[in-house]
C-alpha cells in the first residue's frame, strides 16, 4: 500500500469542503487532478470514500470512519515538520558538551552568554570532567562535542586544534622561586618538591613526552588527580607545580605566582573534539562555531 501524503490532504480536504471544486480551490490544484488522486486512494484502500452525485459529494461509512484518523495523521505531520523547522531554525533544542574546567571556567562563560542572546530557546548542558573523561563522554554520544587536550589518539574521534596553552611554573608567593617573574627553565625545578596531576589528566601525559624534564617533575612526590586539591596543596605550601596557563587556578591569585617555563617551551592544544561518523545538531554547530571563532580571535589577539 503507498498511500500518501498528498491523496491523504486531498481525502481531508474534499471532506472539509463536502466538494471537489472547492477543495480543488483550497489546495491549489485543478479539479480533474483532485479526482485522480482520490480515485487512487480509493483504490490503494479498496473501498470507496465518497458518494458522489451531480449535486453533492459526501461521506461513506468507511469514509467517516477513515476521517478522523487521517486527519490525525496529517497534524501529526505537521506538528513533527514544524518542530523540525524550529530545530533548524535554532528556535529550540539543546546542545550538551563537556569541556576541561580550566576552559569552562576561562574561555566558554562569554560565549555562552553570547550564544544565549542569539538563541534564546537553545538550552544548554555544560558538564565538566579532565581529559579522558571528556574523551569517553564524546565517544559514548553522552554529549555532541567536547573541549579538552588530546589525551590519546582515536580514529574515531576528530580533534580539531582552538588554540595553545603555554605552561608555567605556580607556587606559593612565599616560595623562593616566587622572587622573580622571569621564565623559569626546567632544570631550575629539580631541587623542590613537586605536585603532580594523575596519568588520567591531558597535562600529565604531555609531561611524559618531555624526557629531559627533572626527575622530581616525572616523579612527582605527591599526586592528585584535580585542579582544586593541586590548588589545596599549593595553598598549604606543600611544593611548586606547573600547569598550563589557563588552567593555573583562579580564585586564590593574590597567594599563587605564575612564571613562564621554556628550555622546552611547552605547550597544552586545546581541541573541539566530536565523533567522526556523527553530524552535529544546527543548535550544536553553531555553538561549535561561535567557540571557533572566539579561540581564533583570541589567538589572533
Amino acid at each position: 500500500m503507498n498511500v500518501t501524503l498528498k491523496q491523504l490532504q486531498a481525502f481531508v480536504e474534499v471532506a472539509r469542503q463536502g466538494s471537489f471544486t472547492g477543495a480543488a480551490k483550497r489546495l491549489l490544484v485543478s479539479q480533474p487532478a483532485l479526482t485522480v488522486t482520490v480515485r487512487d486512494l480509493e483504490r490503494d484502500l479498496g473501498v470507496r470514500l465518497f458518494d458522489r452525485t451531480t449535486r453533492k459529494v459526501q461521506l461513506t461509512q468507511e469514509g467517516a470512519g477513515f476521517l478522523p484518523t487521517a486527519e490525525r495523521l496529517l497534524n501529526d505531520v505537521h506538528e513533527a515538520v514544524a518542530d523540525l523547522r524550529e530545530v533548524a531554525e535554532r528556535r529550540r533544542g539543546q546542545v550538551r558538551l563537556v569541556s576541561l574546567p580550566s576552559v569552562a571556567t576561562d574561555l566558554l562563560p562569554p560565549i555562552l552568554a553570547r550564544f544565549g542572546e542569539c538563541y534564546p530557546g537553545i538550552t544548554v548542558h555544560l558538564h565538566d570532567a579532565n581529559a579522558s573523561a571528556v574523551q569517553t563522554r564524546v565517544k559514548n554520544r553522552e554529549v555532541d562535542f567536547g573541549i579538552a587536550s588530546a589525551w590519546r589518539s582515536d580514529a574515531d574521534l576528530s580533534f580539531t586544534p582552538l588554540l595553545s596553552d603555554s605552561f608555567h611554573l605556580v607556587c606559593r608567593h612565599d616560595h623562593p622561586l616566587a622572587a622573580s617573574t622571569e621564565p623559569v627553565r626546567w632544570h631550575e625545578l629539580a631541587d623542590w618538591v613537586f605536585l603532580g596531576l594523575a596519568p588520567d589528566t591531558g597535562i600529565r601525559p604531555l609531561l611524559d613526552t618531555v624526557p629531559e624534564l627533572p626527575a622530581n617533575v616525572q616523579r612527582p612526590r605527591y599526586e592528585v588527580s584535580n585542579i582544586a586539591t593541586l590548588d589545596g596543596l599549593l595553598g598549604a605550601g606543600m611544593g611548586i607545580t606547573v600547569l598550563p596557563r589557563m588552567a593555573v587556578p583562579q580564585a586564590p591569585k593574590a597567594r599563587c605566582v605564575c612564571r613562564p617555563m621554556i628550555e622546552p617551551e611547552l605547550t597544552r592544544r586545546i581541541c573541539l573534539i566530536q565523533l567522526r561518523d556523527r553530524s552535529l545538531s544546527p543548535a550544536a554547530a553553531s555553538l561549535a562555531a561561535m567557540i571557533q571563532a572566539a579561540a581564533e580571535s583570541d589567538t589572533a589577539g
